[in-house]
């Protein structure tokens, strides 16, 4: 991949990606190209997740102070 591609750039392209494939009217290669550039996406999409996650914080007041707590994980299951 020759360029960092966005968050929401990657998620309008695994549509993409996934509408084609489901069309199931591909050839056997092109399927498999498919495939290959949508676990790609997949991954630039889960570290971008990853680090997002990594950023975001709820402040909780507690006696008059502010402290930071990570906000819990949403399962993707």
């Amino acid at each position: 991949m020759d360029k960092k591609i966005n968050f929401e750039d990657a998620i309008k392209e695994l549509e993409d990606i996934t509408s084609q494939l489901s069309k199931g009217n591909l050839s056997l290669d092109r399927s498999i190209e498919l495939f290959e550039r949508g676990m790609e996406l997949k991954k630039i999409c889960s570290e971008d997740l990853g680090k997002a996650r990594a950023k975001i914080k709820k402040l909780v007041q507690k006696d008059g102070d502010y402290s930071e707590e990570e906000i819990e994980e949403i399962s993707s299951e």
